[in-house]
């Protein structure tokens, strides 16, 4: 009998990384984009994905990242509504876009 598996591939804005002594833990948050009836790109809307892995995470400013999903988490966003983050279990990580600087 075969294996089964299910993993997801998301590219996203990395954020919020946190080292502890298990592995890394950092938000990726996927911008949904479209252009206006002007032909101007918005954001009309937003996933963030929490993600955790025993990978060390580059210095980006975009990733792949290819795991498996592992739940979901309900937060309080800056305007006071509740938002839901999507919690993903990494197995590998991929640099989009390089950054200059370290976190």
């Amino acid at each position: 009998m075969a294996a089964t598996r299910a993993e997801i591939t998301v590219t996203g804005w990395l954020n919020n990384v946190k080292a502890f002594d298990w592995g890394n833990v950092f938000t990726l948050n996927v911008e949904h984009r479209r252009q206006n009836e002007r032909g101007e790109w918005e954001t009309v809307d937003r996933t963030q994905f929490d993600v955790t892995t025993d990978q060390t995470v580059p210095d980006a400013k975009q990733l792949l990242v290819i795991g498996r999903l592992s739940g979901t988490n309900t937060y309080q966003k800056k305007d006071g509504t509740t938002g839901v983050s999507i919690k993903l279990r990494a197995t590998s990580l991929e640099v989009v876009e390089q950054t200059d600087a370290p976190f």
